[in-house]
């Protein structure tokens, strides 16, 4: 079982309450909405997909998430695999953002 963290805003004040350990995050659209989901994935550092997602520009497509939240694990890729695949099925479809679409 997993042990979620609260979402983090995405502020580079915010950097240092990101370990810089495997796990697995899903980023929000909302942080005060935890079904506002963008993309599940995994991340060899989860601090380092932090400041990943910091740097990337919004460009407007209004895709640009708020908030991540982050579970650690040594499983990463396992466990977002079997929660997008979770996803998925509750909603018949993929996140927005892990869409090949």
């Amino acid at each position: 079982m997993l042990r979620w963290y609260k979402p983090v805003h995405l502020s580079k004040l915010r950097v240092k309450d990101v370990p810089d350990l495997p796990g697995v995050y899903v980023l929000l659209r909302d942080p005060d909405d935890l079904s506002s989901v963008l993309k599940i994935g995994p991340a060899r550092s989860l601090r380092a997909m932090f400041e990943r997602e910091l740097a990337i520009p919004d460009k407007g497509r209004g895709l640009h998430p708020k908030a991540m939240m982050f579970a650690e694990t040594w499983a990463d890729a396992e466990e977002a695999q079997r929660l997008i695949v979770a996803y998925k099925r509750k909603h018949g479809r993929p996140p927005v953002m892990n869409s090949p679409y």
